[in-house]
């Protein structure tokens, strides 16, 4: 497949170039900085406000969640149900647009009081393995990851997607962690 790429009498590693392949692009140079941007009429939604100044905080801080950012794909609905304001954040591949309101259909939906939203933050993760922390070792650190399966199992934070779209649900929480 390669050879029928070539130019007739063109060889590969001819002593011009050294006699390699073309050295291949490096990571820096051919990646671009992660956008998250409002749509218009979301700068007065507060919670849109508020997790989009985290997010861009957040990746501005760590380069690690910048790599966790590109690999979102999706949309994320949040609804406070107790002030009755929403929002929707559409994921694609480096770039974030926050909208208010519902828009189009959500991958992922979290339903709840603005407060148990405003913890989903608080969740601590673990630097390699990329999940929660959880056990006797981080019994400071997992205790929001514990107070959120409270929530959940009682109903007052509805997360619609949990089973379909676990990956985006868990890379979405990392980015969002306040945690190093």
């Amino acid at each position: 497949m390669r050879a029928a790429t070539r130019l007739a009498g063109e060889r590969i590693g001819h002593r011009e170039t050294g006699g390699g392949a073309a050295p291949l692009p490096t990571r820096e140079r051919d990646t671009m900085e992660p956008i998250v941007d409002l749509a218009p009429g979301a700068e007065d939604n507060a919670l849109a406000a508020h997790f989009g100044r985290l997010i861009r905080e957040h990746l501005g801080r760590d380069p690690r969640r910048v790599s966790d950012f590109r690999t979102l794909r999706g949309s994320v609905l949040v609804v406070a149900q107790d002030t009755g304001t929403s929002m929707t954040m559409r994921f694609d591949h480096g770039r974030l647009t926050i909208h208010d309101g519902a828009i189009g259909i959500p991958s992922v939906t979290f339903c709840g009081d603005e407060a148990a939203l405003l913890r989903l933050p608080d969740i601590a993760f673990h630097r390699w393995l990329s999940l929660p922390k959880l056990g006797l070792l981080h019994r400071r650190q997992s205790g929001p990851l514990r107070e959120l399966a409270r929530l959940v199992a009682r109903g007052d934070l509805k997360i619609y997607g949990l089973l379909a779209h676990p990956r985006l649900i868990l890379t979405l929480l990392r980015v969002l962690s306040s945690h190093p």
